[in-house]
């Protein structure tokens, strides 16, 4: 190091890239883009600001994370929140915080919020046992307990929810 020092006072700029090495053996990807794909068709686009998966590992923590799920015949939903992760081996993936989540309901766009929400990519299931929040066309659900659905939202259920313009059935409350 002090030699680099003697021929950068000197003028002389050391020859050859200079190499930083990471004491955590962790790797570092700024900018991730993720495609993920079954049978061949795009199933969701998972993007992040940075992505860090220690070495020898396969789950990947995530900051400033946009993910987009593809279904044939609907708009793309579109996910954001300020941190995640992503398992590769089990295709599991969890955002968290400010979690914003922007679908296709079956009256208009519909806005879930919750501060944690999964992707099961393989069981094609999303879920939440968070307070979360669901607004579609005026009419509110806010489920205590969470809620249930399938990946392209169709089926989306809370437990334990407090609602405003919307009916109540047996079992939990649907959209």
């Amino acid at each position: 190091m002090l030699g680099l020092a003697a021929l950068a006072a000197c003028g002389a700029a050391p020859s050859g890239p200079a190499v930083a090495l990471d004491a955590n053996s962790n790797q570092v990807t700024v900018g991730m883009n993720l495609k993920i794909s079954e049978a061949g068709r795009l199933k969701a686009d998972l993007d992040a600001d940075t992505a860090i998966t220690p070495e020898g590992e396969t789950v990947s923590q995530l900051r400033r994370v946009r993910l987009t799920f593809f279904e044939q015949g609907r708009a793309p939903s579109k996910l954001t929140s300020r941190r995640g992760e992503y398992d590769q081996a089990n295709g599991m993936m969890t955002a968290r915080d400010d979690v914003v989540l922007i679908t296709q309901g079956d009256k208009g766009m519909r806005t879930i919020k919750s501060e944690e929400l999964h992707w099961d990519q393989r069981a094609d299931h999303v879920w939440s046992d968070r307070l979360t929040t669901i607004v579609e066309n005026g009419q509110t659900l806010i489920s205590k307990g969470g809620f249930t659905s399938n990946a392209s939202f169709t089926n989306v259920t809370g437990r334990d929810a407090v609602v405003t313009g919307v009916k109540v059935g047996s079992g939990g409350v649907s959209f």
